[in-house]
């Protein structure tokens, strides 16, 4: 099902491509993940071992396994979405409606949609594949993410744990707030994004 359209940067042309967000992880998501992401991943995990060499540190999500995680029963609550441009899955996420709620002063205790995973397809990642095929997947990803939450009635509200990895991206392109470092999640780094900071991003009223 469709859920949004929007537009990637196709890097070899530096051309804007059409690409789709829709609202599942379906089968040809998962067949994506097992013939063309894993493939590449273990391309990306060479470049990047003859780039870096010795100090080359792998994607902190190389060990996540797509098909378990969209079939998994603890994600009965979950909801996927999909990036879709050029006929392949260029990028994936889960999100919970339930499991978690606002922690930012002034919202606290309210209803968000918490992102449970996000990532894109390896060589959409300029570590592994440089130059990259597109950039935009994870913003892409992210916006859905917001909308979903305006369609819900959480007026934009957005949590997730990030890896450490990706932590700077969300501060500095997202300008999500950093809730520093999480107990109860292997201290990994929470942040939030607030009706406000939401609405900055899309353009969008609250109500």
């Amino acid at each position: 099902m469709t859920f949004a359209s929007g537009y990637l940067l196709d890097v070899a042309s530096g051309q804007a491509a059409e690409a789709e967000v829709l609202h599942e992880i379906g089968d040809k998501q998962i067949l994506d993940w097992h013939t063309l992401w894993r493939p590449s991943l273990h391309q990306g995990l060479i470049n990047l071992a003859a780039n870096e060499g010795s100090r080359a540190s792998p994607p902190q999500s190389v060990h996540w396994n797509w098909q378990e995680k969209a079939n998994h029963p603890s994600q009965i609550w979950a909801e996927g979405f999909c990036v879709v441009c050029g006929g392949e899955t260029q990028g994936m996420m889960l999100v919970n409606l339930v499991s978690q709620h606002a922690r930012l002063p002034g919202q606290e205790g309210k209803h968000l949609v918490y992102v449970d995973y996000v990532e894109t397809a390896p060589w959409n990642r300029a570590r592994l594949h440089n130059p990259p095929r597109y950039r935009g997947v994870g913003a892409l990803l992210m916006r859905a993410a917001i909308d979903k939450s305006f369609f819900e009635g959480y007026k934009g509200r957005v949590g997730l744990h990030s890896l450490p990895q990706s932590a700077a991206w969300y501060e500095s392109k997202l300008n999500m707030t950093s809730l520093g470092e999480d107990p109860s999640k292997q201290n990994l780094p929470y942040f939030e994004m607030s009706t406000e900071q939401a609405i900055r991003i899309t353009g969008r009223r609250s109500s």
